[in-house]
């Protein structure tokens, strides 16, 4: 949500509003897991930042095998609850106890709000917090499962579901406007008018020359060699097997373009068989230094057949790097100025890097375009940066949602307050 920019009913439900939290709040803030990616990036982000007025808890479940942990973000495990039971995969009697230690520590803890966060704590989070008649309920959606990820039968199940647990929540929250039209028009999870889009938001740090000089060393590249950086999760809606068709295919075009592979995950043994005797892409596994990563590359590239907000293109562009992308999710809202057709209706530039079909050549090719221009690569890397800036910032979506949450809160007490007056007046008439 900006909210500086309220344009159409029901997208921006949340107004400039001065009413802000009277008393110390207490939220309870549940996500599935802290595995690699944007959620948990932003969950550990809100949960030490959110301000000294709200009296802020943590559920978290546990990642699945193979999956690096972030608990490293979290400073300390003060008012964290870890709720090993709780992950991923569908398990019905671990599921259960999961959901049944989660309805118990709303009902010791008695919070104003929930907010819950990844589509498994979304599910027990949100009727937990119904049955125990928490006032507040938000979830955010940071991508969504419907697409991409399952059978044409299992999605729909999901498509129910979440209209189910759309009537229990006071409010959601979609990372990009795409997914707001999504979750609004193309799925009807919710009303317009009980969902916001509200960006992601992120500490940005800057990248001088000396830690690019750094970087590329520690990382066994030299000062001209061009390096491509992909990262994230090796799973099929990342898509690693078009990744590898792009290295397949620079390998024999472009054989000077080097790719750094950052990541792990269950695809990894078809990404590795794909780009056997390839000698231009070197694999890393999971990195925590980031920022490291990003100041040693020259293009961001990603693969992917469904998105929401994906936090790497934010933060390599945070750093100045352009990307290219397939045009897919909500990897369109993250595109300045107006968009211009490539050759071969392979996609389309934008002024801060390329959108491209999911084919092996037109991402090569936007690839190719920002690294055989250095004038325009520079334009491209200051005009992502200054956006991202502007736009992603953590300040900004903690101010958002403190918004957010007065709204609602405000909102529950007026409707309590009515209810009241009117059983008061029911009583009279009685009498």
């Amino acid at each position: 949500m900006s909210l500086n920019s309220i344009d159409r009913p029901g997208k921006r439900a949340v107004a400039e509003n001065p009413e802000t939290c009277r008393k110390r709040l207490k939220l309870v803030r549940i996500i599935g897991r802290l595995n690699v990616g944007g959620p948990a990036r932003q969950v550990c982000m809100l949960h030490e930042r959110q301000g000294s007025d709200i009296d802020t808890r943590l559920i978290v479940g546990a990642p699945d095998i193979g999956e690096e942990d972030m608990s490293y973000l979290l400073s300390s495990e003060t008012n964290v609850l870890r709720l090993p039971r709780m992950s991923r995969r569908i398990a019905v009697w671990n599921d259960l106890l999961a959901f049944i230690s989660i309805l118990r520590f709303l009902r010791r803890e008695q919070p104003d709000i929930v907010h819950t966060h990844t589509a498994k704590a979304g599910a027990l989070g949100r009727v937990a917090a119904w049955l125990c008649g928490v006032p507040v309920i938000v979830h955010t959606y940071h991508g969504n499962v419907f697409s991409e990820y399952f059978s044409a039968s299992k999605s729909r199940a999901y498509v129910a579901i979440e209209r189910v647990l759309g009537r229990l929540s006071s409010h959601v929250i979609a990372v990009s406007d795409s997914q707001w039209k999504e979750i609004c028009t193309k799925y009807r999870l919710v009303p317009h008018q009980k969902a916001s889009a509200i960006n992601n938001g992120f500490d940005f740090g800057d990248v001088d020359a000396t830690m690019r000089e750094t970087a590329r060393m520690e990382l066994g590249f030299a000062a001209r060699d061009q390096v491509v950086v992909w990262a994230g999760r090796m799973v099929p809606v990342k898509n690693v097997s078009l990744l590898g068709y792009v290295i397949s295919m620079a390998a024999q075009k472009h054989p000077e373009i080097s790719f750094l592979v950052v990541g792990d995950g269950e695809d990894r043994p078809q990404l590795e068989s794909l780009i056997a005797g390839c000698s231009n892409a070197r694999l890393t596994g999971w990195q925590r230094d980031m920022k490291k990563v990003w100041a040693a590359a020259d293009v961001a590239l990603l693969t992917s057949r469904n998105e929401g907000t994906p936090t790497i293109l934010i933060e390599a562009m945070a750093t100045g790097v352009p990307f290219v992308a397939t045009n897919v999710g909500g990897v369109k809202d993250l595109a300045v100025g107006a968009l211009s057709a490539i050759p071969d209706n392979m996609g389309y530039k934008a002024e801060n890097g390329f959108l491209t079909e999911q084919a092996p050549e037109a991402l090569l090719y936007g690839i190719t375009q920002i690294l055989s221009n250095a004038s325009e690569a520079t334009r491209m890397s200051s005009s992502g940066q200054r956006f991202v800036r502007e736009r992603f910032s953590s300040e900004r979506l903690l101010a958002d949602l403190r918004v957010l949450y007065g709204v609602l809160l405000d909102s529950r007490r007026g409707s309590a307050g009515m209810v009241e007056q009117s059983e008061m007046e029911s009583s009279r008439n009685r009498t």
